[in-house]
């Protein structure tokens, strides 16, 4: 469970940002919206179960989300760079401060009943400070800090951890290092960037297409609750087949374009073909799922990874939920995590979006609503909350936002575009 995440110099976020998922004190509505949990030190949280983030394009909202996933790909891929490798480093580009100086993220979370708290600071050419404390019986305690890149501090296992700081290069992040040399108090957190924390952009992508399809057919269970989901989306879909093979390469040519290409081991090429059946009034419709609607092959390889994460309590982040996606799916969407049956586990979901119409009091509460805004002056991203606006339990906010009272919409001038003059 995700409880905050803060990032500094990162994109269009120059200052620092915090996304917090710890709940209101000042709110008392819609309380299933929130994850009420007691950690192994017996210490109560209460934590969103969704954040929506709005603001007009180009306002830096995708960029959060990036910041997170950026964070995941460093812990999970950091350990395979060579001496001399480049960090992926993307700093803040309109202040030429910043262009040589570190992006800091900062993140806390509970996994398997723990609360963890792990920060990195780094250029493209090497970690700068790094640090990594818990709360195994309710305070801070530290498993590492690092500084000025290979200045290393241990309270715990100091001997072993000595040995792995010698064989942790300059530009790998300890986390990432440690965890190949199989030192369990870092294992378990790079299993939760790994496992638990999961990103979907705003395009189709195939792998996610696969992944559904996979578990449905694995997975008898799984199979029910996407026909189920497919079912209540409306789409017409009495059901899903398909199948993985594989097929010569000198054949590849020759594939109908309802078989998807997965990639190519041991001379083989390896393909998957989906078809959806339709109940109609006189024959059982089957259409290769190529020709369906983009609503509805974006919804199914949402689906997949929306139920894993539903299933297993992890945090899943998606950029743009609206994308082919009409109102009342996203409303679905949201509606499954805040349902304490149908999420259990207190898996969160983390996303962007421009449907207002789920800008609704009914629906989210204020802590939930996260909106950016550009700043004209320095083209940097400020990430606020709703709260900070105090509506009312009986305001509109939808309409509120619209009209700007909130700030993060675009402001639109002169519309006349095609007239001579300037």
């Amino acid at each position: 469970m995700l409880i905050e995440f803060s990032v500094e110099n990162f994109k269009s976020l120059k200052e620092k940002q915090t996304l917090s998922m710890e709940s209101a004190n000042n709110i008392h509505d819609l309380d299933y919206n929130l994850i009420d949990f007691k950690d192994r030190a017996d210490k109560d949280y209460l934590l969103l179960k969704t954040a929506a983030l709005y603001g007009a394009n180009s306002s830096g909202k995708s960029n959060v989300l990036d910041a997170l996933m950026r964070l995941k790909k460093l812990v999970k891929s950091s350990h395979n760079n060579q001496k001399g490798d480049e960090l992926p480093h993307e700093p803040f580009q309109f202040d030429k401060g910043c262009v040589n100086t570190p992006t800091i993220f900062d993140i806390t979370f509970i996994h398997d009943g723990i609360k963890y708290n792990y920060g990195v600071s780094y250029t493209e050419k090497k970690v700068t400070e790094e640090y990594l404390y818990y709360y195994p019986k309710g305070r801070k305690s530290q498993i590492f800090e690092r500084q000025n890149t290979d200045e290393f501090k241990f309270n715990k296992d100091k001997e072993e951890q000595q040995i792995i700081k010698e064989r942790t290069r300059k530009n790998v992040l300890y986390l990432s290092s440690s965890t190949q040399f199989n030192y369990d108090k870092t294992s378990k957190v790079f299993d939760w960037f790994d496992k638990t924390l999961n990103g979907i952009g705003p395009k189709e992508s195939p792998h996610l297409t696969e992944f559904t399809f996979k578990k449905l057919d694995n997975n008898e269970t799984f199979k029910k609750r996407i026909k189920k989901a497919l079912n209540v989306a409306d789409f017409g879909i009495s059901d899903i087949k398909g199948y993985i093979k594989t097929v010569p390469i000198e054949k590849i040519k020759d594939l109908p374009p309802e078989i998807k290409k997965l990639g190519i081991s041991d001379g083989e090429l390896k393909t998957m073909e989906i078809q959806t059946v339709h109940e109609l009034e006189d024959v059982e419709g089957i259409l290769p799922f190529f020709l369906e609607s983009e609503g509805t092959k974006r919804f199914f390889s949402l689906i997949g990874p929306i139920i894993t994460a539903l299933e297993n309590g992890d945090v899943l982040v998606l950029d743009e939920l609206d994308t082919k996606l009409h109102h009342s799916l996203n409303k679905f969407i949201v509606e499954l995590f805040h349902d304490p049956e149908e999420n259990p586990n207190g898996a969160q979901l983390i996303f962007t979006t421009h449907n207002t119409n789920l800008l609704d009091q009914d629906l989210f509460r204020r802590d939930q609503i996260w909106l950016t805004e550009m700043d004209p002056k320095t083209g940097s991203t400020d990430l606020y909350s709703l709260i900070e606006f105090s509506p009312r339990k009986d305001k509109d906010i939808e309409k509120g936002y619209l009209v700007g009272r909130y700030g993060a919409i675009p402001f639109i001038g002169d519309k006349k575009i095609l007239k001579e003059g300037g």
